[in-house]
């Protein structure tokens, strides 16, 4: 990475593990910001605009190869700009130029070059740049002297073609809403697509001509479209694929964790690095399909995953890091991996050597990726067949293994704290919670809930995105707000935590007041947010969730249970309705999105239950028993007398509502509710109508 030896730049001033990679490059590199802007305006210069984050593989390598070289150094200085990105605190800047990159017709990805006027628009762009012609590119020092040139005898033509791409992008965003809602049939059609696409071999989606990415909110969809219509092929398929991540090369086998592809059909051999969003929604995928199944198989993964990002992810701050990389002493994978013989010292037994498929010959480069072989089988119709004592004797060889890893040299870890990455961690822990009744999970949400409200949320509902070494910074996007909107309301749900009820609803009046558009969506970036040239529109369920399907879960939830200031349902509607061209053509690309319309699709359930005098112990388990119920469509609230006739005047479904002479049961389908019960047997009949 940066070489100390050299001279730093102005980037040793920044708190980004990645742009502090760069900092002792040669290259003098700007931070994004004013100063950067009004340089290339002064001095007639365009901007090389290099965006990526610290894990990534390929940006090491641009580094390396270009970024370290005081020849190509000496030529960005003197004809160029150059300001380097995280891409992971400002996702809002990244978002813009990568549909540039996609509407000049070149595939995306990181690192993310791009080659700006001094007024932000963009001219020219790719991702990774050789330093010599190979791979059917242009070498970077090629494309610098070709973009220079273009810059001194072409001006006006760069100048207005990239005129013309901005305004491209801006009423690209902005796209007329026709106000007509999908149909129905829309959910049907996206489930056939995925039993198109499924691997019945291998498990998973063939939606990539080579790797293959963690389907995990696919699984989400699945599972709930099972429960919902008891199809079996759906939840076979989030079945099998949830056990073949597992037993791949993807999943770490020894010290647990998912990575963030497998570059195969097979789930084998992964790109190595670990990113927090990625065993996030794994998790939360893995904790409906317990409920789906009650397979304790899934519960373990979760306790597993959990217990790494404990280990290996937790600050002393309170937060939870960002990634680690799959880099480590300049190779990839090195930490991962075993030759035959280290791993026989260790575990000498065959039978575990084959559990794990260890050979001399290894599966990747002479070593051994650890994976566990299911080819031929399917787990979901044939079930998960290991006898216990054999399990235990896989939990202490894997307690073994990992003290023997620790004394390796470790990948880098960004320990940056991004919030919409450390709520959706927030939400997998409440997911688990819910499932397994382990109050371990729900105290882990609320220490890292009670440090995003306390370093990371204004008084007035205001969200930062990022935080590290003391240091809140940059306006939270539109998925930092929504998921911190979700879990508080799901504290609120699952933990009656009225404060985290009361936080969240501040933070949503922010959201309503500062990104919401005139076509349906809301904005990705905050109004106020002057830096950039265009304000984007996101539905697109890449990594994890967009802002615009989390929102629809939110509103369904709130709409539920009676949240009146707002008229949520059309606020759905016209999210549904802006995405309808994209849920109709591309579903698989908005599987969060479908699942929040599914639900929309469907009749609420609600229950409401409403206590006095009744201990802590004895609510804990009516709260266990109402989530253990498997309908996806079912909304639930638990509140002591006084706080549901506090929150009465803005929760419809607890307006008159009372504990009578201890507990009172209340069951509706949209918010028609039958004569009150004081007993669950009677009450739970009720819901199984």
């Amino acid at each position: 990475m940066a070489n100390l030896s050299k001279k730093p730049n102005r980037l040793v001033h920044e708190k980004s593990p990645y742009l502090l990679q760069h900092a002792h490059n040669p290259v003098d590199w700007f931070p994004w910001g004013a100063e950067a802007f009004e340089n290339a305006q002064k001095e007639d210069k365009i901007i090389l605009l290099s965006i990526g984050y610290s894990t990534c593989h390929w940006c090491h390598v641009m580094e390396r190869e270009s970024f370290e070289d005081d020849s190509t150094a000496e030529v960005l200085n003197r004809d160029f700009v150059c300001i380097k990105l995280d891409r992971e605190e400002r996702p809002d800047i990244d978002k813009i130029y990568m549909d540039a990159l996609h509407a000049m017709g070149t595939q995306g990805g990181w690192p993310l070059n791009m080659f700006l006027t001094p007024t932000k628009e963009p001219i020219l762009g790719g991702t990774y740049f050789p330093p010599e012609n190979r791979y059917g590119k242009r070498s970077f020092k090629e494309v610098l002297r070709l973009v220079s040139d273009a810059w001194k005898n072409q001006r006006e033509e760069l100048i207005t073609a990239a005129t013309d791409l901005t305004q491209y992008l801006r009423d690209n965003e902005t796209r007329p809403n026709e106000g007509k809602v999908p149909a129905k049939e829309i959910i049907e059609k996206n489930f056939e697509r995925y039993v198109q696409v499924y691997d019945k071999e291998f498990f998973g989606f063939k939606t990539n001509s080579v790797n293959k990415f963690p389907p995990s909110m696919a699984l989400s969809f699945l599972t709930e479209f099972y429960l919902l219509k008891k199809d079996p092929r759906a939840l076979e398929m989030a079945f099998n694929t949830a056990y073949a991540m597992k037993s791949g090369g993807i999943y770490d086998q020894v010290g647990g964790g998912i990575c963030r592809y497998a570059t195969d059909h097979e789930w084998l051999v992964p790109h190595f690095e670990k990113m927090l969003y990625d065993n996030s929604l794994y998790v939360e995928a893995l904790a409906l399909l317990y409920k789906a199944t009650e397979e304790p198989f899934f519960l373990e993964v979760i306790r597993e995953i959990v217990t790494y990002i404990r280990r290996d992810m937790t600050l002393g701050s309170g937060g939870i890091a960002s990634a680690e990389d799959a880099d480590s002493e300049g190779e990839e994978g090195k930490f991962y991996i075993w030759n035959h013989s280290e791993f026989n010292q260790i575990v000498p037994e065959e039978e575990i050597q084959g559990f794990w498929n260890v050979t001399e010959e290894g599966n990747f480069e002479h070593q051994n990726i650890l994976h566990v072989y299911w080819k031929g089988k399917n787990p979901f119709v044939d079930g998960i067949q290991f006898k216990p004592e054999f399990i235990n004797k896989i939990e202490k060889t894997k307690e073994k293994l990992l003290a023997h890893r620790s004394q390796r040299i470790r990948p880098l870890r960004d320990d940056k704290v991004l919030t919409s990455w450390n709520c959706l961690w927030i939400r997998a822990l409440l997911s688990a919670y819910e499932v397994s009744g382990d109050t371990e999970y729900l105290n882990d949400a609320k220490k890292i809930y009670r440090f995003i409200t306390k370093q990371l949320v204004g008084d007035d509902g205001s969200i930062l995105r990022r935080f590290r070494e003391g240091e809140a910074k940059y306006f939270g996007t539109l998925p930092d707000y929504t998921e911190f909107i979700w879990v508080s309301m799901k504290l609120f749900q699952l933990d009656e935590d009225i404060e985290a009820y009361e936080i969240g609803k501040k933070s949503l009046d922010y959201v309503f007041a500062n990104f919401e558009s005139k076509v349906g969506p809301f904005y990705e970036s905050y109004h106020g947010n002057e830096d950039l040239i265009v304000r984007t529109i996101e539905g697109y369920d890449g990594v994890e969730p967009s802002g615009n399907s989390t929102i629809l879960h939110l509103f369904y939830l709130l709409f539920s249970i009676g949240y009146k200031k707002v008229d949520l349902q059309k606020k759905a509607n016209s999210i549904f309705a802006y995405f309808l061209p994209e849920l109709t053509q591309n579903s698989l690309s908005y599987p969060s999105m479908i699942s929040a319309f599914q639900k929309f699709q469907y009749p609420s359930k609600e229950v409401l239950v409403v206590y006095k005098g009744y201990d802590a112990a004895e609510i804990k388990e009516i709260r266990k028993k109402l989530s253990e119920l498997k309908d996806p469509n079912l909304v639930w609230l638990v509140l002591e007398e006084s706080n549901a006739k506090a929150l009465a005047p803005e929760l419809e479904l607890l307006t008159g509502r009372s504990a009578g002479s201890g507990i009172l049961y209340y069951v509706c389908r949209n918010f028609s509710c039958e004569l009150p019960k004081d007993n669950w047997e009677e009450t739970l009949t009720l819901i199984q109508q």
